[in-house]
């Protein structure tokens, strides 16, 4: 009887050091977002590291300021919420470890109890033979689509530092012409009440003019808080909750407008996009699930019985079990997997229009943004500072007023002021436009 049973469990073991292992090798790692992300924006990334641990890239100097790359490349490195994302390939790889198993055998013995045998039964399904490898294409689709959203969501980040970086700096440098801007206001409204004593205007005038300065003080100290609230919003984007750590923001030289065509763009943005490549493989991941869907109509179960017979020795016939698509051929699940497919494919064509929608308005909304910069830099500007110097050289010549000399200062400050704001519509324009191209091209 023991050497029966040895025998039994024998068989058992042999099936099952027969089944294949899960390949981890099949799995897709953080190299593959590494060097999604390195591809388009230049920037490297780091392993996932622990909670709150903040790295700094060796090339990243904090003490003579931020850059607006320096700002990204601190992001990429330490942001929570993108190491959170990275965190999920783990649920990746459990997938493809899963996709690989194969369902164990089943095992049953009967003990010989009064004139009944002992008989024993050994259930392998092997019906995953041919499920498994759609199964496993599914879940190695799934995963490369994951690595493609991870991608697009590195793309978000950039964009997102790069834009916050440019509205702190952009506040910083308004907060200083507001300052400017409210000595000049003080300087004017003590000049007319100088001019109030002499007769030569009204109360009213004055009153008026020391409205303005108390506007001037409030936007002054408007413009300080606004740029304090996004010094912390960008400290948040860097993964930077220390105090010990500060740094000045830099500003960035303003590149030529870019030779590329909204067509050339447009090309790019289809082999770059990783939501655009994402559809794609939602395409391909549903189709496996249709095969895999279809693959189990029928279902296999490979059968070997064990049977003690009267003169102490021990048959093993083999048998099958299957089931019998008669009233259950699956319908609902192929049905849904079809529909799927189809959802697959209408996503990847509404993505596909939506990609050009988003080049087009991004394209269009940085050649303006280009042309009114080139405007007011090259013409507007030069032209107001031309005739702040003509309004100094009257007035020390006793040609004009001083008022008329503040006047004019007034506006030219008011001039640049408005230029910081194209700069920071350019760079905005500039950013977005990367981001919906997938790649860095201006």
């Amino acid at each position: 009887m023991s050497r029966k049973i040895h025998l039994a469990l024998s068989i058992v073991f042999i099936v099952g050091c027969s089944c294949p292992s899960p390949n981890e090798e099949t799995s897709y790692d953080f190299s593959n977002i590494s060097e999604g992300i390195r591809e388009r924006t230049d920037y490297t990334l780091r392993q996932v590291s622990g909670p709150g641990q903040f790295d700094i890239p060796e090339w990243v100097m904090l003490d003579d300021g931020l850059s607006q790359e320096e700002a990204v490349a601190l992001a990429l490195w330490n942001n929570a919420q993108f190491q959170a994302d990275l965190a999920a390939l783990g649920f990746a790889r459990a997938e493809l470890l899963e996709a690989n198993m194969l369902s164990n055998p089943v095992f049953s013995v009967l003990f010989p109890v009064s004139p009944k045998l002992l008989e024993t039964a050994l259930d392998i399904p092997i019906d995953a033979l041919w499920q498994r490898p759609h199964r496993v294409a599914a879940a190695k689709f799934d995963a490369q689509r994951l690595s493609e959203n991870l991608i697009e969501n590195g793309l978000g980040l950039v964009r997102d530092v790069q834009i916050t970086y440019t509205e702190l700096l952009l506040a910083q440098e308004r907060t200083i012409l507001a300052t400017e801007e409210a000595q000049l206001q003080v300087q004017i409204n003590q000049l007319d009440q100088s001019r109030l004593r002499a007769g030569d205007i009204s109360q009213l005038d004055v009153s008026s003019s020391y409205v303005d300065t108390l506007r001037a003080a409030d936007t002054v100290k408007r413009l300080s808080k606004k740029a304090e609230i996004l010094e912390q919003r960008l400290y948040s984007l860097l993964g930077i909750t220390s105090d010990d750590i500060t740094f000045d923001v830099v500003p960035s030289e303003i590149s030529p407008i870019s030779p590329a065509s909204v067509d050339e763009m447009l090309k790019t943005a289809y082999a770059c996009r990783p939501d655009l490549r994402a559809a794609e493989l939602s395409i391909e991941s549903a189709g496996e699930r249709l095969g895999w869907e279809k693959s189990k109509v029928y279902n296999f179960i490979a059968v070997l019985d064990g049977d003690d017979t009267e003169d102490d020795s021990f048959t093993i016939r083999p048998g099958f079990s299957v089931e019998v698509p008669v009233l259950n051929q699956n319908q609902g699940q192929i049905a849904r997997a079809k529909a799927e497919l189809e959802q697959a494919s209408q996503r990847y064509e509404a993505i596909r229009q939506n990609i050009i929608l988003q080049v087009q308005q991004a394209y269009t909304q940085y050649i303006s943004a280009h042309e009114q910069f080139d405007l007011w830099s090259n013409d507007i500007i030069s032209s107001l500072e031309q005739a702040a110097e003509q309004n100094q050289r009257s007035f020390e010549a006793g040609d004009v007023t001083l008022i008329s000399v503040l006047h004019a200062q007034r506006e030219l400050i008011e001039a640049r002021m408005h230029l910081t704001e194209l700069v920071a519509e350019l760079n905005r324009s500039r950013a977005e436009l990367n981001y919906c191209i997938g790649k860095k091209m201006i």
